[in-house]
């Protein structure tokens, strides 16, 4: 149980005293460490519930607050971990933990006790959803970071997590990039051999330099383009045979990026394979769930404030939303989530309003836990992007720079390593990640490539110099003795060493409120402001060369601000070089 939840507990017992059971407390920190640890403003709540019940003078919220903190249900906790309680203003409780206990649990980090709404939940969380036949930009990117983190944090508290990926393989777009490809092929003197030869990356960019041909070209050709999407969905060669071999190479693109963003999906779902069923599906509720309309099916979401949709055309081919019908039940069939998270941008919330209440309708049951996590959508500072004009913002385009970034550092001299190459690697991944996880998932994002790579601010190479920094120092000391319990007990701690231990003991709690509230931002923030305590820390108290007791204590502070800075990173999918 963490400090918060035994505040909460002791709170709620104390007002069920009062006569109040139906409250849940609410426990923050403070912004000022002269407040305490903790603080609740329960009194000013339960001072409008309790009324006239009060004795008589001791009417208000003050009075409830000093009801509470005198209670005699917090003997057992000044014993063990409590303080002080001091009562602040109309009625705000705050409360002190004792240094030790502090020290306890920052070394702990115990995560496999928290009992959260995740911990034995199955989630299925559905993310990175890149199309085949294009290049991957910059969003699907962000769903990929922001599903890889959020996994490792229902994992953290207890839950079973599925990790799904579904992508569009088939359809129009791809159609368009089949028509591109000869058009290209001719325009380079080159045959399809030729570019089997070359290295991924080169294939994908080929595919969505072929796409955003087709896409300019559509109006011109439309027949062609919509008799090789009819081929595609009927399996005739020969576009068949060029659809295969070229989807194969998107595969092995995007695989690349996965293994890079340290992600590795338990199962990858594609439009090819939901299309039959949902066709199916939707055509068994006729009637009753969906209905006609000029010779197409359609959902008639007016009936229940939605927007009508098609679920298939009048050619007799599933939409998007008629593929989803057959997704339900095929992820579902692969893994029976208690819910399934969709990662995708805001800017689909109407359509993800529709398929979700559609896929309950035909099942109620079964379909309860499926959720649109809603993603802002992200952009470099100061431009724009296009698929369909082949002005792309490239992952791989995105990657570069900011490796350029990173190697110009380490040549001035700010980053070293035995292994170069790798320490450069892990500070790129962890310079994009952070720059995407720091910002709230619902909110628009401009990436700032200079800023990512600072040394100095809230970004991922700041946060890995400073667990380096952790692991310089402990390296220096010879035959460290962790003499923590005996310390914090006699010693009374400088301001900057309180306040570094203050936050490393709330690391259980921020990790579950970013896995119960789906913000990695939250544990972004915890660690930025970790980093910033450390280093202050570190500038103003001396390690090594105090005294040997003193030392001792600073070196287990260090110790365990490295540990929480690696493995909270770890939960953000980020990599902690040992030396920078």
């Amino acid at each position: 149980m963490t400090i918060k939840h035994q505040l909460v507990t002791q709170l709620t017992e104390v007002l069920e005293q009062l006569g109040i059971s139906d409250s849940t407390p609410s426990v923050d920190y403070p912004t000022d460490p002269k407040h305490g640890d903790y603080a609740t403003n329960v009194a000013l709540i339960a001072a409008k519930k309790l009324g006239k019940n009060l004795p008589a003078g001791r009417q208000g919220p003050r009075a409830v607050a000093e009801e509470i903190a005198n209670s005699a249900g917090w003997q057992m906790a000044y014993g063990k971990w409590l303080d002080k309680i001091e009562i602040a203003g109309p009625g705000f409780i705050n409360f002190w933990i004792k240094d030790a206990y502090l020290l306890q649990y920052g070394e702990t980090q115990d995560l496999a006790s928290l009992q959260t709404a995740l911990s034995g939940k199955k989630l299925m969380v559905e993310y990175a959803h890149p199309n085949t036949h294009k290049e991957m930009h910059i969003g699907h990117m962000r769903t990929l970071v922001i599903g890889e983190a959020l996994s490792r944090l229902f994992d953290a508290v207890g839950a079973e997590v599925f990790r799904a990926n579904y992508q569009g393989d088939i359809g129009m777009h791809v159609a368009k990039a089949l028509f591109g490809i000869p058009v290209l092929l001719a325009e380079k003197s080159l045959q399809l051999a030729d570019v089997s030869t070359w290295n991924n990356f080169d294939k994908a960019h080929f595919l969505g330099q072929a796409y955003a041909l087709g896409s300019q070209e559509y109006e011109e050709h439309k027949e062609e383009i919509d008799q090789i999407n009819k081929d595609l969905y009927a399996q005739k060669e020969p576009a068949y045979a060029l659809y295969r071999t070229t989807r194969a190479w998107s595969l092995d693109y995007y695989d690349e990026f996965y293994k890079r963003f340290y992600t590795k999906f338990d199962r990858l779902f594609f439009e090819s394979e939901t299309a039959d069923l949902g066709k199916k599906t939707v055509e068994e509720y006729l009637g009753d769930i969906f209905e006609t309309q000029n010779g197409a099916i359609i959902f008639p979401g007016e009936k229940y404030g939605l927007h009508t949709r098609v679920f298939i055309t009048t050619a007799g081919n599933p939409t998007y939303e008629g593929k989803d019908m057959g997704l339900g039940f095929i992820e579902h069939e692969a893994f029976p989530f208690d819910q399934c998270i969709h990662i995708v941008a805001s800017e689909q919330t109407g359509y993800f309003q529709v398929v979700i209440k559609v896929l309950q309708l035909i099942d109620p049951k079964k379909f309860a836990g499926e959720y649109h996590l809603p993603m802002g959508m992200v952009q470099l500072k100061d431009r724009k992007m296009s698929s369909r004009t082949g002005d792309v913002l490239t992952v791989d385009w995105l990657l570069d720079q900011i490796k350029e970034r990173v190697e110009q550092i380490t040549s001035e001299g700010r980053i070293s390593s035995d292994d170069k190459d790798k320490t450069i690697e892990q500070i790129v991944i962890g310079a994009v990640k952070y720059s995407v996880l720091k910002v709230s998932t619902t909110q628009d994002a401009a990436f700032d490539i200079e800023t990512s790579v600072s040394l100095d601010g809230n970004s991922g190479p700041y946060l890995q110099y400073t667990y380096a920094r952790t692991r310089s120092v402990l390296s220096k000391a010879e035959n460290a003795k962790l003499k923590t319990q005996k310390l914090a007990e006699g010693f009374v701690l400088e301001l900057e060493e309180r306040e570094l231990l203050r936050l490393l003991a709330r690391f259980p709690e921020v990790v579950e409120e970013a896995a119960v509230r789906y913000a990695p931002n939250v544990l972004c923030t915890y660690l930025f402001a970790i980093a910033q305590a450390f280093n202050l820390f570190y500038q103003k108290c001396p390690i090594l060369k105090a005294e040997e007791e003193v030392k001792d204590f600073r070196l287990a502070l260090t110790d365990a601000t490295g540990t929480i800075l690696k493995n909270g990173l770890n939960l953000l999918g980020i990599q902690a070089p040992e030396k920078m």
